[in-house]
């Protein structure tokens, strides 16, 4: 999330703007964004919802259990999914400067978001 908030002007410049989905409780959510200067809407999923809808929800695993991977989705204004991208372990993050490179390929006239 910290890296997302880094590159919010990179977004900006392509017409797409970032969102966050988590799985945890408001309170903390609402203090890891606090704590961290996070602008963009986060969104709490604590029944998981969402998180199993796309796929990556996992119970348990040697880092951690009851949570998503990381994960980023480029999402048109239609709902279709342009660009997707899943960890494999709880460090395994997106590369940003891929992402923004993939956001300057697509035509972004519609916008974006970025999940």
């Amino acid at each position: 999330m910290t890296a997302i908030q880094e590159h919010t002007d990179d977004y900006a410049q392509h017409n797409a703007s970032p969102l966050a989905i988590a799985g945890q409780w408001p309170r903390e959510l609402r203090g890891y964004a606090e704590r961290n200067g996070i602008t963009y809407p986060l969104l709490v999923d604590k029944e998981r919802n969402v998180i199993k809808s796309y796929g990556v929800y996992h119970w348990l695993s040697f880092e951690a259990y009851n949570i998503a991977r990381p994960s980023t989705f480029l999402i048109d204004k239609q709902g279709i999914i342009k660009y997707m991208y899943i960890g494999s372990h709880q460090f395994d993050l997106v590369d940003q400067t891929e992402l923004i490179d993939c956001l300057k390929s697509l035509n972004t006239d519609k916008g974006l978001q970025v999940v």
